[in-house]
């Protein structure tokens, strides 16, 4: 068997990606600097999958003094020059390591389930807590009631993170280090169910006790999207260090930088792609240092080491609900959808960036709904301005994945739009060659969406096809060639002593107004004769339509 190192998607569990010999882009010294550079709570803020739990698993393989039979996993690795300065760490703690995961579930009772059975878990891992005398029989009677499922929920949970710190500190001597990844899970579940309410009340019972006032804690890490606070689960929590993408500390600890995605390509001998995963999947910014989103990466390098000539696709944006652009693009006010427009259309948009956001905020402004969009990843910060002395972040959309995923958001809310309209009424506009009629309800139709897609005729095109298709009484035809060329579209009722029409669409040129440009697709018609056809086909009264547009302005002449 090849010694080769493979590439593998969906492994979370440090010991198993070097235990199964799978690629690892070595961030081990994200160790190091939590030990020089940690406070008593430390919330690392990420977007989604940019190797969060990865990380969290770990250091936790790495200070957990019951993993110490797996030390052997950080040989070779770069923290392993560091064995020595680091030994009165390496595994030498007792860990607490929860994943709040399992709170993305439909209702506030699966959800809360969920979370205490992942306490319930530790608590099952350390069960030898209840033998021999470290623990009085109080303590025991309540370890047991933790482990008892008749307890879901109640309140014997608010104390259990605390509590279980205390045992393991009682039993090693040692203080505990508490991890908890993804924090925020539950909270944005249930903000999008309709019991966040619940969520905030449960989740900072279970925090305040465990990091607030606790003797028996070394130190604690959490991990999630967002930094929340006013009513949220931090309030009066005066001994938390934040560090958000905004700024320098970890910052190359999460995502790939472009030397390891350049290493990785090469280590597969598919550096000649290089420049479609830039183009894909690099454009973050974690304090200064450029990022690539990993699981992207990983999964395009998988799918190339099969088949090269395989294309990008939505690894990262379909990997998750998306629900936080499409409640922006759902919500959108006009100032909402023109910023939109002009990031669609590779623009900028400029916003003061709040960390200390809460989902309950999501409603109060749409404002804040950037905020959100920055913090988890689909927006990112090109530059700053200083306004009144205070930060002022130019945002953009970060690559082609992320475009893309904004696209076919937009185009689904669209369609929403044009199954509503009166295909009928626009099909007798154009019967009747009422061509104010017909513009009217285009532009009505265009005025609802979200446009980037200006400049491209094959949008409108399909459009106008999409409306005035499948009807009983008459037959359309697309692209097809007659005359000298290829008419957009051609409708041609049943009996030809009825009606023809023939539309040729334009987009109109910076300085040409609706009017010049319906006038240019009408003489297009003449000039290639597109109405050839329907004259050898018998038809006598044949409508031409010149049709052009201008943004989100619809015109139409006809002869």
């Amino acid at each position: 068997m090849s010694d080769k190192k493979r590439v593998a998607i969906g492994y979370e569990n440090f010991k198993e990606i070097i235990d199964k010999n799978i690629y690892y882009v070595d961030k081990t010294m994200l160790i190091y600097d939590l030990i020089e550079n940690h406070g008593m709570v430390n919330l690392i803020m990420r977007p989604r999958r940019f190797g969060k739990t990865l990380n969290f698993s770990m250091l936790k393989y790495f200070f957990d003094v019951t993993e110490n039979d797996n030390a052997y996993i950080f040989d070779g690795l770069k923290i392993s020059e560091y064995y020595d300065e680091l030994s009165d760490y390496r595994n030498a703690y007792p860990v607490i390591s929860l994943s709040m995961k399992g709170g993305k579930m439909n209702t506030y009772a699966e959800a809360v389930g969920n979370l205490c059975q992942s306490i319930r878990d530790e608590y099952n891992r350390f069960r030898f807590l209840l033998q021999g005398d470290t623990l009085s029989d109080e303590q025991k009677e309540y370890y047991k009631q933790i482990l008892s499922y008749a307890s879901n929920g109640s309140a014997i949970f608010n104390q259990s993170i605390k509590q279980l710190s205390i045992f393991l500190n009682a039993y090693y001597g040692r203080k505990a280090i508490i991890l908890i990844d993804e924090y925020d899970v539950p909270l944005e579940n249930s903000y999008f169910r309709g019991f966040y309410d619940e969520m905030v009340g449960f989740i900072r019972s279970l925090f305040e006790s465990a990091l607030k006032t606790n003797d028996a804690l070394e130190f604690a890490v959490l991990t999630g999207c967002l930094r929340v606070s006013k009513e949220s689960i931090f309030t009066g929590l005066n001994n938390l260090e934040t560090n958000s993408i905004l700024d320098e500390q970890y910052a190359e600890y999460f995502g790939f930088e472009e030397r390891e995605v350049k290493e990785l390509l090469h280590y597969f001998d598919l550096d000649e792609k290089f420049d479609i995963i830039k183009r894909w999947y690099d454009g973050y910014m974690f304090g200064e240092k450029e990022v690539y989103n990993p699981w992207s990466v990983i999964n395009y390098t998988k799918k190339l080491t099969l088949n090269k000539k395989k294309l990008p696709e939505l690894a990262w944006a379909n990997s998750s609900s998306n629900n936080i652009i499409r409640k922006l693009v759902e919500s959108a006010d006009e100032d909402t959808k023109q910023k939109l427009e002009l990031l669609m259309n590779s623009g900028s948009i400029e916003t003061i960036l709040n960390e200390t956001i809460t989902y309950g905020d999501l409603d109060s402004k749409q404002e804040n709904m950037w905020n959100f969009l920055f913090f988890t990843g689909y927006l990112r910060a090109k530059s700053i301005r200083e306004v009144n002395e205070r930060p002022m972040y130019t945002l953009v959309i970060p690559n082609k994945e992320i475009w893309t995923c904004y696209e076919e958001i937009i185009m689904q809310y669209f369609e929403v739009y044009r199954k509503e309209v009166d295909r009928n009424a626009i099909l007798n506009a154009l019967l009747s060659r009422d061509t104010d009629g017909f513009a009217a309800q285009i532009s009505s139709l265009l005025n609802k969406s979200i446009s980037f897609y200006d400049r491209t005729e094959s949008f409108y095109h399909g459009l106008i096809a999409g409306l005035i298709a499948r009807s009983p009484y008459y037959r359309m035809e697309s692209n097809r060639e007659t005359g000298d060329g290829r008419c957009d579209i051609a409708l041609y009722q049943e009996d030809r002593f009825d009606k023809a029409i023939i539309i040729e669409i334009k987009i109109c040129d910076k300085n040409e107004n609706l009017e010049a440009g319906c006038r240019r697709a009408l003489k297009q018609i003449a000039d290639k004769h597109y109405c050839a056809e329907a004259e050898q086909r018998g038809y006598r009264d044949i409508i031409k339509y010149g049709v052009a547009f201008k943004g989100k302005l619809c015109g139409a002449v006809c002869e």
